[in-house]
């Protein structure tokens, strides 16, 4: 048992010490860092171009035939959305900051001293052969219960998060995303053609020739034509920002809120446990 202790406290001591899984975790979590800031560029940019287009009116009425249509009545709804989107992102986007923060003091020299010193003392105490050492040995315990998981516990958390995004979540959010990018770039068709219309109603007058009328006709019923298909492309990216937004709120305000409660429970766990009683009875049967 003592040698296996040992083993345990070794190997700890040796997590500790080396950078590389700390370098990982710092990837990993910068990945995710870099997903979120691109979907939250992307809400932003959505609601740039859909900024553009609402409140825009087009209307001509050639030879008595009517078309007004209004791209704002079509965009609006969906403009709510991505304005959601857009502040969920944010906060995602925050979220991952902070945990960033906390994966960056759980590597620094303090938590790494701190867990050496602890390591020794245990591996100490454990190869000691008398019992007045148990008051000290419960104190040691429960520092260094502490201390590995202030250590280790959110690197454990950033590998969870991204062993479950790359094997559950990646491919939604992959076809998700590219839906909805889909969607922008419709959207930035769309107003530059429609700028282009308005630059040639402001030129050509309501008086102007039947041809350049005719002309004029064709493209605003081909913008038309145009706005029929994006209300279908609106309604595939809505279902679509719904799928990011459940990812992201999974991934960074579910799990972070359950590894808190994780965390704090551990701790409250470590203080109220009963070592002194265990420690004292390990003590006890080996000297004997």
């Amino acid at each position: 048992m003592k040698i296996f202790i040992t083993f345990f406290l070794m190997v700890v001591l040796i997590l500790s010490l080396s950078l590389e899984v700390d370098e990982l975790a710092i990837q990993l979590q910068d990945e995710a860092f870099n997903r979120a800031l691109v979907s939250f560029g992307l809400a932003k940019g959505l609601n740039a171009v859909i900024s553009l287009l609402q409140g825009t009116q087009l209307s001509f009425t050639p030879v008595g035939v009517g078309l007004n249509f209004s791209v704002g009545e079509i965009l609006d709804p969906f403009n709510d959305m991505v304005e959601r989107f857009s502040w969920i992102m944010l906060v995602a986007t925050v979220s991952i900051g902070i945990q960033k923060i906390v994966l960056t003091l759980s590597a620094t020299l303090f938590m790494q001293t701190a867990l050496l010193i602890s390591v020794s003392i245990s591996l100490f105490l454990l190869w000691s052969k008398s019992i007045k050492f148990h008051a000290l040995a419960t104190f040691v315990t429960k520092s260094f219960l502490l201390l590995l998981l202030l250590r280790f516990s959110a690197i454990i958390f950033i590998y969870t998060i991204s062993f479950m995004h790359t094997n559950v979540l990646a491919l939604e959010y992959m076809q998700a995303s590219e839906v909805v990018e889909n969607t922008k770039i419709q959207l930035d068709k769309l107003n530059k053609e429609k700028q282009t219309l308005v630059k040639a109603q402001k030129k050509d007058g309501f008086f102007s020739g039947l041809s350049s009328k005719y002309s004029a006709v064709l493209e605003k019923l081909n913008i038309s034509q145009q706005l029929q298909s994006l209300e279908s492309s609106i309604d595939k990216a809505s279902n679509n920002i719904i799928t990011l937004i459940t990812i992201f709120i999974v991934e960074t305000v579910l799990m972070p809120l359950l590894y808190f409660w994780f965390l704090l429970t551990s701790i409250k766990y470590i203080f109220r446990f009963k070592f002194d009683i265990h420690l004292k009875k390990l003590l006890y049967n080996r000297i004997n």
